[in-house]
């Protein structure tokens, strides 16, 4: 496994050694001095970017795929959505569900019923998630069929063993010519109800409709208001 060949190697070359992913050249490092160095102390600054297969269709402005000045601006948007404020806001959504999940399992309890609690856990990361990202309420235990539970269990199963990822790693020179053609890792099917799915909402909370709903959509409305507003009146100010 990889955590048997990561400790073989520190043990033959120290705390940094290089090998090749494929055709690609990686630095390895377990120094946890350079360690905090690269993910705390010069994150914002020198290491703002990430391994980027490519083919990654419509998430290429996504946080961890966006480079250089458009990462930054990204994880400065995002950022405040993170404070212990804003996710205690939250914390009514998640304790909803909690209470749905108990339910689900004692119903099959009461029923004799088999349990897998992958899936029924899984359900219930489904529901949170949703629902704390754009309010869609969403019982996927009871509700298997829903197209956003469909779509993010299509979404969420990726194979090592995909020919198209097995390409780009051996072949990384073909990724500019197969992003050309369209191909992704991801189905675009998929990615396209997504997106249509947050346009759709986004297009709703900027006429107010359930504007008052608390969820990481909504607060990145919020900033993009606040950020328009303060450019036109600095704009206005100007003038």
């Amino acid at each position: 496994g990889l955590a048997e060949f990561d400790m073989e190697c520190f043990k033959k070359y120290g705390k940094i050694w290089g090998f090749f992913d494929g055709r690609q050249p990686v630095l390895a490092i377990m120094d946890p001095v350079i360690i905090k160095a690269i993910l705390v102390k010069e994150c914002y600054s020198v290491f703002t970017n990430r391994r980027n297969f490519g083919l990654n269709g419509p998430l290429n402005s996504a946080v961890s795929i966006a480079e250089d000045e458009q990462w930054k601006r990204i994880r400065t948007v995002l950022s405040p959505t993170f404070t212990s404020g804003k996710l205690k806001q939250m914390f009514p959504i998640i304790k909803t569900y909690g209470a749905l999940l108990v339910k689900n399992i004692q119903k099959k309890v009461d029923n004799k019923e088999f349990i897998n609690m992958k899936d029924i856990f899984g359900s219930y990361t489904m529901d949170i998630v949703l629902s704390t990202s754009f309010s869609v309420n969403v019982d996927s235990q009871n509700n298997p069929n829903d197209p956003f539970v469909t779509n993010a269990k299509k979404l969420f199963t990726f194979s090592f063993f995909n020919p198209l990822f097995l390409t780009t790693l051996l072949c990384p020179f073909l990724i500019p010519l197969l992003n050309k053609l369209n191909f992704c890792f991801l189905p675009l099917s998929v990615l396209n109800f997504f997106q249509d799915a947050i346009k759709s909402i986004k297009k709703d909370r900027q006429k107010g409709i359930h504007s008052d709903r608390v969820d990481f959509l909504q607060l990145m409305v919020d900033s993009q208001t606040k950020d328009r507003t303060s450019s036109e009146e600095e704009n206005h100010g100007y003038k």
